[in-house]
């Protein structure tokens, strides 16, 4: 660690450390740390995205339950026709809500250093390289960190 001179008051200066050039992941993680430190950054950023996914998915879900609720009122009331495209509206919404939770799951494995949630993680990192282009570049992060051996010790 570097010291630099940092001038507090008229006449003063303190020595202050930088972390210049070290990284975050060196350094031995015990379990008397408090779970925010074992975690690190990129596991912490990893997991909020899923946690951003799983609300997205989840006011997908709230948008289509409206014309899921129309579609069933016109069927209900005036065309019976109008059955087939509700139930296949509200069938997408029921997959769009198990997306939802699935990021969910998924971020809260994560954030709690599960070893299932890191599994999980590697598991819809590879299917979002099919997103080309934003789901390829997030899901080859993704792997690419979480496949570092000192990431990886985090959730043993």
């Amino acid at each position: 660690m570097a010291e630099q001179m940092v001038d507090n008051a008229p006449g003063r200066a303190l020595p202050v450390e930088s972390s210049v050039g070290t990284s975050q992941l060196s350094g031995p993680v015990s379990a008397s740390q408090p779970l925010w430190q074992q975690r690190g950054d990129g596991v912490t950023l990893i997991a909020g995205y899923h946690f951003v996914v799983a609300g997205l998915f989840l006011l997908g879900t709230l948008i289509l339950i409206i014309p899921t609720g129309i579609l069933g009122v016109v069927a209900a009331l005036d065309n019976a026709d109008a059955m087939v495209p509700m139930v296949v509206v509200g069938f997408v919404a029921l997959i769009v809500l198990a997306l939802s939770m699935l990021n969910l799951a998924v971020g809260y494995g994560l954030w709690t250093l599960k070893a299932w949630g890191r599994a999980a993680a590697i598991a819809l990192a590879f299917i979002s390289l099919f997103g080309f282009p934003i789901g390829t570049v997030i899901g080859a992060l993704t792997l690419w960190y979480l496949f570092k051996p000192e990431v990886a010790a985090r959730f043993e």
